[in-house]
Formats: C-alpha cells, sequence, structure tokens
C-alpha cells in the first residue's frame, strides 16, 4: 500500500510541474512529448474520478428519493411503529438551542410513546443550565436533592434527565449507553426493534426526520431488517449569513449529497458522525465493548488519541465495516434530514477543522492499512485512496489562475477541458439539489470551487502543525501531562476546560498509569479480528417466549412486526473498564412530587387500572379507575410483552422497563378530603409539565 501511494504521487508531481503555465525560460527544459504524456494522463485520470463517482450519485438520485417529502404513507401507532432511544450529550449549551433541540425530537411525526430521549449532561453539578432545563421539563426546581437520573413525560415521550461525572462526549456517551442497556435488557431478549439516534444538543431535526429514517432502515417494503446503522443529511443553519457560514453551508450539502452517497453506493458510508447517526441498538450493543474500550491511559502517542478520541465517529465506523455480514448494512438516508449551528468565526472554524482533519487522517490510515476491508468493500477502499493520493492537487486549479492573473501566461494554456468537467458537472449537482431542497446557496458552487481547495490546504498545514506542537511555538506549559497524581482522564479535562483538547502530552499517560500501578494493554492500530463478521445471525432456539402470540385484534402487519426475533448475538455486555461510572435508575416524576400512582389514577379517571397481574403471564386484565370504583365497565387485557418498551400504560407515570410489571394501580381508593388535595396537587403538576395531550388518548 505504502508503495502504491509514493509511486502514484511521484506521478501526480510532476503532472503538476507540467500542467501549470511555468513561464517559458522555465518550460523550454521540458521534454516535448513527456510533458504531452503526463497532461493526457492527468487530464483522463482526473476525468475518471469526476465522472465515475458523478455517476454513482445521479443512480442513487434515481433510485433513492431526495427531499423531506413523508415516505411512510400509513398512520403510525405505539404498535407499528420502532422504539427509538435519542441520546443527546449536552455540555454548556444554551439553554434555548437545547430547548429547540428537544422539542424537534418530541414534536416530530412519529408516536411520542415510541421516543424516549436521554438528555445526558457532561457534568454532575446542578448549574444554571441543568434548572433551566429541568424547569421547563416541569420538574421542580425546589426539590431539596436532585437524583442523578429523572424520568418524566414531557410531550407524550419519555424525557430521562441524567448527570454524570465530566469526561468529555465519548465518556457521556458511554454511561447513557450503560443507562440505557439497564432499562431496555429485558425488553431486547424477546424484540429487535430498538434503535439508538445519536444527536448533538444543538441541533434541530426535521419533523419528518425519524419517520423517514425508520423506513429506510425497517419499514420499507421488501426490507430485509439488516440494516445496521445510517446517516442523514446534515445542514448548516445561522441567524446572519456572512462568506463563511455560505461556504459551510455549500461543503455541507455537497460533502454529503455527493460524497456520501457516492460511498454508499460502493457499499458503506466510511463515516457516521455523531450529529445524526441512527443504529441498530443490538447491533451497537455487540460492538460497545470495543467501541467504549479504548480508554485515555493506553494511548501511547498523539495518533491514538486522536484515532480514538477526536476520530471516535469514524472510529466507530470501521468497527461496523467489519462487523457487517455483507454490504450495504451502513448507508445514507436522503430524506433525513437535521440543521446544525454554523460556525461564526475564522478561529472558531479552525479549531473545527482541525480537530476533524485529525480525526480523519488517522482513521483513513488505518482503514487504507486494513486487509479486511480491502476484501469486502473493494470499490469503496479504491476510491478512499485516489481521494487521499491525489488530496493536494485540489490546488492545481487556483494556482494556475493566480499563475495566469500575475504572469505573462495566456488564458489559452489553462486546462479548460479539466476546469470544465469538474466544475460543469458538480455544478450541475449543485443546482439540481438547490431547486429540490430550496437551498438556493448551493448555485453559488463556482465560488466553492474556486476558494474551498485553498481552505482545505489552510485546514491542513494548520492541523498539522498544532497536533505535533500544540500550539504554533512549540509546547505550551500548561499542557495536559499525566503523572504519579495526576491521571490520564484528569489531564485530558483540563485540557478541555482550558478551551484546547489537543493541549496535552499523550506520551506521559502510559508511563503514569505503570507508575500507579494500573494494567494496561498493547494499543493496536487495527481493530480485534473477532469483530469480522460479528453482526451475522445467530442459530434460532426455540424458547417458550418465542410463542407469545398477539391480541387477535391486531391485523397481519402488526403480527409480523411484533415478533421480530433479534438478529445479532446477544453477548453479555463487559465494559471491564467502566470503573468510576455509576448508573442509577431513573426515579419517576411521580415519586419526587410525592404522588403515588393509586390516587393519580383516581384522579384522572381515565388511567387503566390492573385487575389482575401475574409476573410471569403474558397478559393482565385492566380497566378504567372510573368504571372499578362503580364495580362495572368491561373488562379489557394487554399483553405485556407487546407493551411499549417505555416500560408505561400512561405518558403520566413513568415506569422503567427492568421492573417488573406490578399491579400498578392497586388498593383502595382514597378518602374523598384527601383526594380533593390531591387534586390541587395533579393540576399544579400539569402546568408545571405544560402539556396538552388527552391522558386518554394515550392508553
Amino acid at each position: 500500500m505504502t508503495i502504491a501511494f509514493f509511486l502514484l504521487r511521484g506521478i501526480f508531481v510532476p503532472v503538476m510541474l507540467a500542467t501549470l503555465p511555468l513561464p517559458a525560460r522555465v518550460t523550454q527544459y521540458f521534454p516535448g512529448p513527456f510533458v504531452n504524456f503526463l497532461q493526457q494522463f492527468a487530464f483522463y485520470s482526473f476525468a475518471a474520478m469526476l465522472i465515475v463517482p458523478w455517476l454513482f450519485c445521479v443512480y442513487r438520485l434515481v433510485v433513492i428519493p431526495l427531499g423531506r417529502q413523508k415516505l411512510i404513507k400509513y398512520p403510525l401507532n405505539e404498535r407499528t411503529a420502532p422504539k427509538v432511544v435519542v441520546v443527546m450529550p449536552v455540555y454548556k449549551e444554551p439553554p434555548e438551542s437545547l430547548l429547540k433541540a428537544l422539542n424537534s425530537v418530541v414534536d416530530c411525526d412519529y408516536p411520542a410513546a415510541c421516543i424516549h430521549v436521554f438528555m445526558s449532561f457532561d457534568g454532575d453539578n446542578i448549574d444554571e443550565l441543568y434548572l433551566k432545563t429541568i424547569d421547563r421539563l416541569g420538574i421542580p426546581v425546589t426539590l431539596k436533592e436532585f437524583p442523578k437520573s429523572i424520568d418524566v413525560a414531557y410531550n407524550g415521550a419519555r424525557v430521562t434527565v441524567s448527570r454524570f461525572p465530566h469526561g468529555g462526549k465519548r465518556h457521556c456517551q458511554k454511561a447513557t449507553f450503560l443507562l440505557i442497556d439497564k432499562i431496555y435488557k429485558r425488553y431486547l431478549q424477546h424484540k429487535d426493534d430498538l434503535f439508538i439516534l445519536f444527536i448533538d444538543s444543538d441541533c434541530i431535526l426535521d419533523s419528518v426526520c425519524i419517520q423517514n429514517f425508520m423506513y429506510d432502515m425497517e419499514l420499507r417494503p421488501g426490507n430485509k431488517h439488516n440494516m445496521l446503522a445510517m446517516t442523514g443529511v446534515i445542514t448548516a443553519c445561522t441567524e446572519k449569513n456572512s462568506f463563511l457560514t455560505i461556504l459551510q453551508d455549500m461543503e455541507y450539502v455537497h460533502g454529503q449529497l455527493f460524497e456520501r452517497s457516492v460511498e454508499s453506493g460502493c457499499g458503506a458510508v466510511t463515516c457516521l458522525p455523531g450529529a445524526l447517526t441512527l443504529l441498530r441498538f443490538s447491533a451497537f450493543r455487540n460492538m460497545a465493548k470495543y467501541y467504549f474500550s479504548d480508554r485515555a491511559e493506553e494511548c501511547e502517542d498523539l495518533f491514538d488519541y486522536a484515532k480514538t478520541h477526536l476520530g471516535e465517529d469514524r472510529w466507530l465506523t470501521h468497527l461496523f465495516m467489519l462487523g457487517a455480514k455483507e454490504r450495504y448494512q451502513i448507508q445514507l438516508s436522503t430524506s433525513a434530514f437535521c440543521k446544525t449551528e454554523a460556525v461564526q468565526t475564522l478561529r472558531s472554524l479552525l479549531k473545527q477543522r482541525r480537530r476533524w482533519f485529525l480525526g480523519f487522517i488517522t482513521n483513513e490510515v488505518c482503514m487504507m492499512t486494513d486487509a479486511r476491508l480491502w476484501r469486502k468493500y473493494p470499490l469503496l477502499c479504491l476510491l478512499r485512496f485516489m481521494t487521499v493520493t491525489v488530496r493536494t492537487t485540489a490546488l492545481l486549479f487556483l494556482i494556475t489562475i493566480v499563475s495566469v492573473a500575475t504572469t505573462s501566461s495566456r488564458v489559452d494554456r489553462l486546462p479548460w477541458e479539466f476546469m470544465c468537467i469538474s466544475c460543469g458537472l458538480n455544478w450541475l449537482l449543485m443546482f439540481y439539489f438547490a431547486i429540490k431542497l430550496h437551498r438556493w446557496k448551493a448555485l453559488l458552487y463556482p465560488l466553492m470551487f474556486t476558494i474551498n481547495p485553498f481552505m482545505n490546504w489552510i485546514y491542513m498545514v494548520y492541523g498539522i502543525f498544532t497536533a505535533g506542537q500544540r500550539t504554533w511555538g512549540g509546547p505550551r506549559a500548561d499542557a495536559g501531562a499525566a503523572d504519579a497524581k495526576v491521571t490520564p482522564q484528569e489531564a485530558i479535562e483540563h485540557a478541555i476546560a482550558t478551551g484546547d483538547d489537543l493541549n496535552i502530552v499523550p506520551e506521559t499517560f502510559k508511563p503514569a498509569m505503570e507508575v500507579r500501578r494500573r494494567r494496561t494493554r498493547p494499543s493496536l492500530l487495527l481493530p480485534s479480528p473477532s469483530i469480522e463478521g460479528r453482526f451475522a445471525p445467530p442459530e434460532h432456539e426455540w424458547s417458550p417466549k418465542d410463542s407469545i402470540s398477539p391480541s387477535p385484534s391486531e391485523d397481519k402487519f402488526e403480527k409480523s412486526f411484533s415478533t421480530h426475533p433479534r438478529r445479532t448475538k446477544q453477548d453479555s455486555l463487559d465494559l471491564s473498564d467502566s470503573e468510576g461510572i455509576s448508573i442509577h435508575t431513573p426515579r419517576r416524576m411521580t415519586s419526587l412530587s410525592g404522588l403515588n400512582e393509586t390516587t393519580v389514577a383516581a384522579i384522572t379517571q381515565h388511567l387503566p387500572i390492573a385487575l389482575s397481574c401475574d409476573h410471569d403471564a403474558q397478559s393482565a386484565t385492566i380497566m378504567n379507575a372510573n368504571q372499578h370504583a362503580n364495580g362495572s365497565g368491561p373488562e379489557r387485557r394487554i399483553h405485556l410483552y407487546d407493551r411499549s418498551p417505555l416500560g408505561r400504560i400512561s405518558p403520566v407515570i413513568a415506569m422503567p422497563v427492568e421492573e417488573d410489571v406490578p399491579s400498578l394501580y392497586g388498593g383502595s381508593m382514597e378518602h374523598s378530603n384527601d383526594a380533593q388535595q390531591v387534586r390541587n396537587k395533579v393540576s399544579e403538576q400539569k402546568r408545571l409539565r405544560k402539556r396538552s395531550p388527552s391522558v386518554a388518548n394515550m392508553v
């Protein structure tokens, strides 16, 4: 691989020299036939690398719909819609942006009862952001003590607000995953219709984003139900347009709708961004111990740190690509959209792109040197290899323009054929994207075609120099270094707190842990061989729980969907390096407000009351509370294993599903005087929650 890379680079360097309009006193020494051969080679090779991916993109646009239109034509309900848990790490986000992101999730066109949002604060301090957030969710801020994790119903969806010790985004994701696995462990033993959606706290989902994700992942007619992961289309939004924000918007549109579409056509996307990625939870659970196993103390140098901590999304994609049994299980959904805030200043943009570049280049090296990926995705790896090889030649067009403008070179010496093919074909696609998505800024693509190569060169040079030295002038005195008293995690937290996550000395991590007599494992460049093909479906073994029959009133689609078997190996979860992460079972809102479920059910008179329920049985008998009080009314049986994984019968009382299903509202009615007091408490809670949906409609 190294020989092939240097061989191609050795060809493209003289190609650049022969193509540039250099002065005649320099070009007179160039052999004419050799220069003509190099120019022809450059033209046809670049034309092939542009036209072939362009045709892939056009093919996908014809076959797969593009746009924000609703793809599911029939109504979804709690029984037919797959269950989605949304992971939203929160760290120093403006309360307004955070609430806007939350509302975009719970108010989307998807059954609210099938959505469970995990708002995970990266920091266990009770600060202003946390208090404002729980206040908007209807949780009293006057509590004497705030649990580490709280369950609350918000606009019909279940929201779990948790606080974890500060450790960065990846650490927060790990703690949230352990909490999700604890809550949904029993549910996953029977079904495989649970999906996990990773988003950022400043992302605003389109109203049909989750629904279209589910269509592509699970509900499309003829679907094999073997899709493992998908990413959507992320666009930039801003309150005030500038040159930088317009450039970013065009980058996002072109980079995802063109580059990722081509990658999807070649077998898999190479990056599942943390801002918008949907995973099958059972598949992610199987890969979690590999994804979360790389601790900071195992990083021997900056390469290891950038690979697993700065480029964690690409590292996860690498693991999924190896774990997939076949191609086209990691794809792009061109109908699932979200918006994220664009960077406003050049300094912030350089810092963001430095992080992206380091995460990209380290994981790109891992992918290009992994023979298993070449065997499984040959066309994709060839595409990525050629892209990396000709990366710096993107400056050729800009250098040519500058040369013509500053010298006596003639305009007719410009490589017009290459310019017309490259810019023309891409501009044609961007013109289509602008019309289809109503993003008219995409029409300015020639501006991006001219400026972006130079900007990418700046990002690359800045990233290389600042990665090796931490700053332009050399290592800073306050660089985070581990020693016998400071752990690697504390050094990383110090760097993040100072506003520079690369202001660290990874070379001190491993010696520090050896001094502290901690067990360390050797750092590997490539993932473990045991990952390959890990998502293959196991042999199905019959058990009594497999014979659960749906209720007779369900239609054929609901019957087939509710009995989906697990399609991945359900190994025991082993995260042996999770010390320091305490997972607390979420406390219900009713337990914090002093109300018990019996009284709430008696007052609302709409909630079902369980007359009989056997923990080992498959169903329970229920009727409305007011009918039970009068001794009349029809009974209705529900199937326990067909219940929503949200673990509740009503949106008011959210119960963790890891608990057994007891008699939800057993006991006698409260005294009439006590009932009046409780009515007032219930009214106050509803006012705080600012909720409007009818409880009766959610049963």
